[in-house]
């Protein structure tokens, strides 16, 4: 029967319904939603925060790691338990789904629908074997089943058939990621990875336990829409054709460098190079006048030379006429007939001699014929024997070769190739080439396979090592899950005694009391847990701490002044009795006006001391008088002897008498009584102190008066005082105020003293107190321990999260190492068998034995085989020879005995005619003796001669030779003068001296040079660079120098598509410049380059201008501005809606959202700027004042990573969100305070939770998609909220338009601010692995519990109780 599904109401994606298959105690369930809100309810132990751990955040996220699973981030809840159970399934492998789906109306009123799910399979021992993601336009149960008809969950392939065209299966989560945020949302990777971990984040349990400020900043930072990366891309492109153009700069100031710096180094290889060369010319002269010098010495040797030669040709011919008389003596005897029977005699002789000689020649060559016949035949014999033994030798090393290639496994080739040719006469170089290239192919094969064998055991080590980094990893992972435990437990338990430990200390201090106790130890135990900030107790104990002090402080100073005053006066008091008792009296006090000394040594005296009062005035008018002269200023004015005034700059009052009063006058009260002991007073007559009375008037008579009630008058001054008696006027007055006086002073002096004891007593009191308030600040528990134990909890932390990475790691690596071990494997059996070979390294090595063994074989075959060649040759060369040698014993014993014959009878010829002619021929050789001495003498004397001669002409042949020479010098020395002028003209025409000298005045080099001239230049450049070094260590340096520069130059240039090349020439490094495609000099080229980098930099100027005014001001500029002040006013909406939601005790939250203390310098100015009013409105000057901002802002990021692209660096330097930061603000008690200070724990929660609500609602509503999906999580849902806040902020969500999966405990969530709500009741029994799932809806006005049978059409609801209680 067909099932009822939910059906979608809006246009944008809200979630459906969503499902469980064969996951945790699940076969198969579905939790529908109503109106996107989805609340599991039921008790602890019911798995509602595992229902939901497997379906959200997860299914948007991909992510099977614990951290990200499991709302508590627990590392051992890894995923395969929920498939396994621990052990507890039955079966050891089990494959579940978790899916979500998601419907919305399209434009055209048509229902959509998006199924997302996950796919995995755990095997008991191996964790989750395989996973996988899909994203469908199918309905699970309406077109797409995820079981089959036996009800077992469909594999990885099987739902890929399902799904067919309809949807896509992924196995890598980014790729999965990519293909929801692509479905849904529009986010893009970085911003929908920043959306997940909101949510992951909104879906901690108990979120307020933990509050952070920080986090929740970044929470909402993360939600506000980021500067479109359009425009970024645009400007990063700008920025990257400007950085080119820079680069393009910094190149041609390189290459202006480069030119500057070569054109130094080749100068210097001018002038070296000009010195060196000039120095042959001179040279060359040099040596010209040396070979003309020594032509003339050449010539008058010869001249000698003749002389001596014609003296010793006389001598010769002189000695050649005697040697011709002797010889025609020597002529005629032996022309007689005695001679020729001596010549006769002598050839019968010689014939003897030469035939003996022969024939024993003969002889000897018979013996060595037998000799060499018996050494031939040996030889032969030899030769047979050798060939035999090669023979035998060769057969067996052919037997050798062709077992060792069989173990080899190149039988065949070996037999048809090597084997077979050995047969007859074999051409062994090219056998021994073919079975090396047989044997080196078939090593080849071998060193291939095991390479093949080497990679796959490399492979399946790379595998074991990456299992076993990941069961290190896992073991570390419960090690150091323990020790976070161990590290949470310790921070709870130093926390807890931190705050006993405060509170014991502030209930025992006596001088140290906060304002708020409580309030410090509520903050306190909220700080303990979060270290956010500075300690609460110790910042209000060192304030309190402070205040106490400086109030004791500023006590004691009081009393210190009190002490320094009364001792003041307790010093002036004894002071003025120690006066009074002298006998001295008082004087009216000195005004102001008048200096005390003034009056020391002037004659006169003030008048009081110069009157006394009649008898008859009583005692009440007298201390009237006395007030009334006192207040008027008379009574201690000066009365000089004649009643004169005082010089003009005196400082004094003078009394002068002015005429007689119109009345009765002072005379008649008073009296003149000047003191006569007083040389001073005694200057004054008696008659002046009347004459003064009477212009007094007593009444009011004139124009200066007094009365007796202390009213006077003087001139236009009228005034009135008092006093109780007269002090100062009359001698007994002035005593008994004296007397009066000193009592009153003891009287005071005692009062003082006692007020010092007390003093002194009340600031003893006061140190004390202070020192007990110094020692108790100072003895405020210290939270080392504490932060401590936090550093080791986040530092755990840290480490888990780089364990977390690196398990994450080593699973990609066992996957990756896996597939190559596989590929490993297929690639060694497929290379084994294409090469005939075994795949396993044992049989292989057997193989490789063989193939040794065959090369052995090898080595000792082709020798054996070249051994019975050579044998039959040299058999067949003996048996030749030995045939040789018989006939040649033949030939040469025949010889012989012919020759022995003839030499007998030449020699017995020789006897017979020495006995017939041998006296006459005795005479005749003496007289030939006779004339050969004398030949010998006159041949000895022409030998001297003749060497006298040949002296002479050797000496003439030396003198014209060497003449003849230096004649060839000469002309080479003038063809090298002339050559070097060349040669020196052919450098100046390189440019080289131009360019070394480029003052010197050189002919025109396209003109022959003659040799002087030339000769003169060359001493000329030699002078003008005489101080140069010109050795061969300065010129192979300046060589290598400038050599190295040109190479520089060369590379520089290249990279501006121009070029420069040396050629060395024979006079020297000619280099050639083409710049820009035309020929330059050196110095032309450095010219040019200076003048391009000057035109290049003023360009760059205006291309910078052009991209602040034209990028950063009208494109990012206009668009933050636009963006900041869409930020400001979503979050005046935010603070709207939080406005009309406060909780029952009358707290209300707010967002602010402020600029950052540690933000980017001058961002308050140029926010300021961006949001006073729209850009097109900008001055000059705001533009300057933006643009220069956000140019800093780009400095700033580039030179923290240089490495980075251009539009990495804009899009953090032009991230408006990082440079402010959100504050959330809790109203209370008529005051705003820090939302996560000291608050109850439903307001905590609110604190915590709230504003993610609205980071959630911003991060959705700057979306790609318009009809996003608006979803959050909730675990523990405001857990410690009273029922009145969470009717109030469960319908923020629905003002937020937030859909909801959530978990709780007690809640119920039926309230009239809630519009609608699925509800599931979980329940379950221990030991029974099942879960009871019990749905209700809730509709704004009543909850009604739902049947939903899998296969029948959903029943009508039956109404329930709404008083929010469980049933």
């Amino acid at each position: 029967m067909t099932r009822r599904l939910p059906e979608p109401a809006l246009t944008r994606w809200q979630p459906l319904r969503a499902g469980l298959v064969d996951l945790f105690y699940y076969d198969t369930e579905e939790f529908w939603f109503r109106d996107g809100r989805l609340l599991l309810r039921g008790n602890n132990g019911t798995g509602k925060s595992k229902v939901l751990a497997l379906m959200l955040p997860f299914l948007l996220d991909g992510d099977l790691s614990p951290h990200r699973v499991e709302p508590d981030a627990d590392p051992k809840k890894k995923m395969e338990w929920n498939l396994l159970l621990g052990g507890a399934h039955p079966y050891p492998e089990r494959l579940g789904y978790t899916w979500l789906e998601f419907g919305r109306i399209d434009e055209d009123g048509e229902p959509r629908f998006h199924t997302l799910g996950c796919g995995m399979k755990a095997v008991s021992g191996k964790g989750i074997a395989r996973h996988w993601y899909f994203v469908t336009e199918q309905r699970v149960g309406a077109g797409l089943e995820l079981l089959d008809a036996t009800g077992t969950a469909l594999s990885r392939d099987r739902l890929g058939d399902a799904l067919g065209e309809h949807g896509t299966i992924y196995d890598r989560a980014r790729n999965y990621r990519r293909a929801v945020d692509e479905a849904l949302f529009g986010f893009g990777e970085q911003r929908y990875g920043a959306l997940v971990d909101l949510l992951v984040q909104l879906r901690q349990p108990q979120l307020s336990k933990r509050p952070s400020e920080k986090a929740l900043s970044a929470a909402l930072t993360e939600a506000l829409p980021p500067l479109d990366q359009a425009v970024v891309a645009d400007v990063a492109e700008a920025f990257r054709s400007l950085e080119e153009d820079r680069e393009s700069l910094r190149a041609m100031n390189e290459a202006h460098d480069a030119a500057k710096s070569f054109l130094g180094h080749y100068s210097r290889y001018a002038r070296i190079a000009s010195r060196r060369r000039a120095a042959r010319p001179r040279s060359a002269q040099a040596e010209y006048r040396r070979v003309s010098e020594n032509l003339a010495a050449a010539e008058t040797a010869y001249q000698v030379a003749e002389t001596a030669l014609t003296t010793a040709k006389a001598r010769l011919e002189e000695l050649g006429t005697e040697r011709k008389r002797l010889q025609a003596r020597d002529e005629a005897l032996r022309a007689s007939p005695e001679m020729r029977s001596a010549r006769e005699l002598e050839r019968a002789a010689e014939d003897a001699r030469k035939l003996t000689e022969r024939a024993g020649q003969l002889a000897g060559e018979r013996t060595h014929a037998i000799t060499k016949l018996a050494t031939r035949r040996e030889r032969h014999e030899r030769a047979g024997s050798r060939l035999a033994s090669a023979r035998a030798n060769l057969d067996t090393a052919r037997v050798a070769a062709r077992e060792a290639a069989e173990l080899a496994r190149i039988t065949g080739p070996h037999t048809e190739r090597i084997d077979g040719a050995l047969t007859g006469s074999p051409d062994l170089a090219r056998l021994r080439a073919g079975a090396e290239q047989l044997a080196t192919r078939q090593k080849d094969a071998i060193d291939q396979v095991h390479a093949l064998i080497r990679a796959a055991g490399k492979a399946l080590g790379e595998l074991a090592e990456a299992r076993r980094k990941v069961d290190e990893l896992d073991a570390e992972a419960d090690d150091l899950a323990q020790r976070r435990t161990g590290a949470a437990t310790t921070v709870t338990e130093r926390g807890t005694e931190l705050v006993t430990g405060v509170r014991r200390h502030l209930d025992a201090a006596i001088e140290l009391r906060l304002a708020d106790p409580a309030a410090t130890l509520a903050e306190l135990e909220l700080w303990v847990e979060t270290l956010d900030g500075p300690n609460p107790a110790t910042a209000a104990a060192a304030a309190t701490g402070q205040t106490a002090a400086a109030a004791l402080a500023r006590a004691d100073a009081a009393r210190e002044a009190e002490e320094r005053a009364a001792r003041l006066r307790l010093d002036e008091l004894a002071a003025e009795i120690e006066r009074l008792e002298r006998g001295d009296h008082n004087a009216p006090p000195v005004p102001y006006t008048r200096q005390n000394t003034d009056r020391v040594d002037r004659a006169g005296a003030p008048f009081w001391q110069l009157v006394d009062f009649s008898a008859e005035v009583e005692p009440a008018a007298r201390a009237g008088l006395e007030a009334a002269l006192e207040g008027a200023g008379i009574l201690d004015a000066w009365v000089t002897p004649a009643g004169e005034l005082l010089a003009p700059d005196t400082e004094d009052v003078v009394l002068v008498p002015r005429g007689q009063a119109g009345g009765a006058s002072l005379a008649t009260a008073l009296i003149p009584a000047v003191d006569r002991e007083n040389p001073h007073a005694n200057a004054v007559s008696e008659e002046t102190v009347a004459e003064l009375l009477g212009s007094i008037g007593l009444g009011e008579n004139s124009d200066t008066w007094v009365r007796v009630d202390g009213a006077y008058r003087v001139g236009v001054l009228t005034g009135s005082w008092h006093k109780p008696a007269a002090e100062y006027v009359g001698r007994g007055a002035r005593e008994a105020a004296r007397r009066a006086r000193l009592a009153t002073l003891r009287a005071e002096l005692s009062t003082v003293e006692s007020q010092l004891d007390e003093l002194a007593e009340a600031r003893r009191v006061l140190h004390a107190r202070q020192v007990t308030l110094a020692a108790e600040v100072s003895g405020l528990p210290g939270d080392e321990a504490l932060r401590e134990a936090h550093s080791d909890v986040k530092r755990l932390a840290e480490e888990a999260q780089r364990l977390v990475a690196k398990q994450s790691i080593a699973a990609e690596t066992v996957r990756l190492a896996t597939e190559r071990a596989e590929t490993a494997q297929v690639t060694l059996d497929e290379g084994a068998t294409d090469a005939g070979l075994p795949a396993t390294a044992a049989e292989l090595s057997e193989v490789e034995s063989g193939l040794n063994a065959y090369r052995t074989a090898l080595a000792g075959l082709w020798p054996t085989a070249g051994l019975v060649t050579e044998a039959g040759r040299e058999a067949d060369e003996a048996a030749g020879e030995l045939e040789e040698a018989e006939l040649h014993l033949t030939d040469v014993a025949e010889r012989s005995a012919t020759a022995e014959h003839e030499a007998a009878g030449a020699t017995e010829r020789h006897r017979t005619l020495r006995e017939t002619v041998g006296a006459a021929v005795a005479e005749l050789e003496a007289h030939l003796a006779e004339v050969a001495k004398a030949l010998r003498t006159n041949e000895a004397d022409a030998e001297t001669a003749g060497r006298e001669r040949d002296a002479a002409i050797n000496a003439r042949g030396k003198a014209d030779g060497r003449r003849e020479t230096l004649k060839d010098e000469l002309e080479a020395a003038t063809a090298e003068r002339a050559s070097a002028a060349d040669s020196l003209r052919r450098f100046a025409a390189t440019g080289l001296l131009a360019i070394a000298l480029p003052d010197l005045a050189v002919p025109d080099p396209g003109e022959p040079w003659a040799p002087d001239p030339t000769v003169r230049l060359a001493r000329r450049i030699n002078d003008e660079l005489a101080d140069l070094p010109d050795d061969d260590n300065a010129w192979d340096r300046a060589q290598k120098r400038v050599n190295d520069e040109l190479k520089t130059l060369t590379d520089t240039l290249s990279r501006q598509g121009s070029k420069a090349s040396g050629d060395l020439l024979e006079d020297g490094l000619v280099v050639e410049v083409e710049f820009r495609g035309k020929p330059a000099t050196v110095p032309e080229l450095t010219s040019a380059l200076g003048t391009e980098v000057g035109d290049r930099e003023r360009l760059l100027s205006e291309r910078e201008r052009e991209i602040l005014e034209n990028h950063l001001i009208n494109e990012v500029a206009s668009t933050l501005q636009e963006l900041i002040s869409a930020a400001e006013a979503q979050v005046a909406r935010m603070n709207d809606e939080l406005d009309d939601r406060p909780t029952s005790t009358g707290m209300r939250l707010r967002l602010q959202w402020k600029p950052r203390e540690d933000g980017p310098a001058g961002l308050a100015a140029a926010r300021e700027r961006l949001l006073r009013q729209t850009a097109d409105a900008w001055s000059e000057a705001d533009r300057a004042a933006v643009g220069g901002f956000l140019q800093a802002r780009i400095a700033e990021v580039r030179a923290r990573d240089a490495s980075g692209t251009w539009l990495e660096h804009l899009t953090e330097a032009l991230d408006y969100r990082a440079w402010n930061r959100f504050v959330i603000q809790r109203h209370q008690n008529g005051q705003w305070k820090p939302a996560t200070g000291p608050a109850s724990g439903g307001e905590r929660v609110l604190a915590a939770s709230v504003p993610l609500f609205a980071a959630a609602s911003s991060h959705y509503a700057s979306a790609g998609s318009p009809h996003a999906p608006r979803l959050v999580t909730l675990d523990e849902a405001f857990a410690g909220v009273d029922d009145n806040a969470r009717a109030k902020y469960l319908g923020l969500l629905a003002a937020f338009d937030l859909d909801v999966v959530m978990t709780s405990e007690r809640e119920w969530g039926c309230y009239p601010e809630v519009p609608g709500l699925a509800i599931s009741q979980l329940s379950r029994v221990d030991g029974v692995n099942a879960v009871l799932v019990t749905n209700w809806a809730w509709d704004g006005h009543r909850r009604s519990k739902l049947e939903r049978p899998a296969a029948v059409a959903e029943p009508e609801p039956v109404a329930a109780a709404t008083d929010g209680l469980w049933d």
